[in-house]
């Protein structure tokens, strides 16, 4: 496999100012996961590039990230280690990590069976999975690479088929960042008012792609003679699952139901 190059909207790089609450949002989520995560064995399955894996092992755990596409040049070289595969063909024996996290990955699967399947099998008996998802009821729902967005009641059904142990909660917004979505979204509808009879659904999947990461750039551009907001991780706070503010989710995931995963 190669690494795909070619810039899509959804997979995010550092660097890019444009994207810097997208990145800062993406951070929070392996910030928490450093703080939470059990034993030292740590899979961060559907890495992207490669970035959060970076930061967990600078944070003393031995991480592998897997995706179907090369990291980032520069994280290769944080002590990490990467891994080209996809679910159906992950080389790891069973309850070999004891912390696996997974962010922003179960929204594009139609059938996220396998893939909640995988990493029950994968974690160790006592460990800790960890997953992030945007929330439904806060997402604009127009991203094609979103196959399923979910609510908390129906991420939490998801999650129980596979782990005993589930909680579901919140990760929201500050002021500014929620103020800054809203400008998006507006953004997001005014474009939307174009197509108003939906042609866009109709149009090739590669087409339909090429377009939206079009418009990821045109709904970031900075307003003329205004200076975007500073935006950190602590603007993006864990509480609890609030389908009506919450920005993501994070499902704490423990006890996997899996015949696979004993102490060892």
């Amino acid at each position: 496999m190669k690494r795909d190059v070619r810039f899509t909207g959804e997979r995010l790089h550092e660097g890019d100012d444009r994207f810097a609450l997208d990145l800062a949002r993406h951070r929070a989520a392996y910030e928490i996961a450093a703080a939470r995560r059990t034993g030292r064995r740590v899979l961060d399955l559907g890495c992207g590039s490669g970035h959060g894996a970076a930061l967990l092992a600078s944070q003393g755990a031995a991480v592998v990230g897997v995706d179907r596409v090369l990291p980032d040049p520069d994280p290769r070289a944080s002590g990490a280690l990467f891994c080209l595969a996809d679910i159906g063909h992950l080389p790891f024996r069973p309850a070999r990590f004891d912390t696996v996290v997974s962010f922003q990955v179960i929204e594009h699967l139609a059938d996220p069976g396998p893939y909640l399947a995988a990493i029950a099998r994968l974690l160790h008996a006592d460990g800790i999975a960890l997953l992030t998802t945007p929330n439904r009821g806060t997402s604009d729902g127009v991203n094609p690479y979103h196959v399923r967005e979910y609510l908390s009641a129906e991420l939490r059904e998801a999650l129980a088929a596979h782990f005993a142990d589930v909680e579901v909660l919140g990760i929201g917004m500050s002021q500014p960042v929620r103020a800054q979505l809203a400008e998006r979204s507006a953004r997001i509808q005014r474009v939307m008012r174009l197509d108003p009879l939906g042609f866009r659904n109709r149009l090739p999947r590669a087409v339909l792609e090429r377009l939206f990461a079009w418009g990821a750039l045109l709904v970031r551009r900075p307003r003329e003679g205004a200076d975007a907001p500073e935006v950190d991780t602590s603007d993006f706070p864990l509480g609890p699952a609030d389908d009506a503010t919450s920005l993501d989710w994070l499902a704490l995931c423990r006890r996997p139901r899996s015949a696979n995963a004993s102490v060892s």
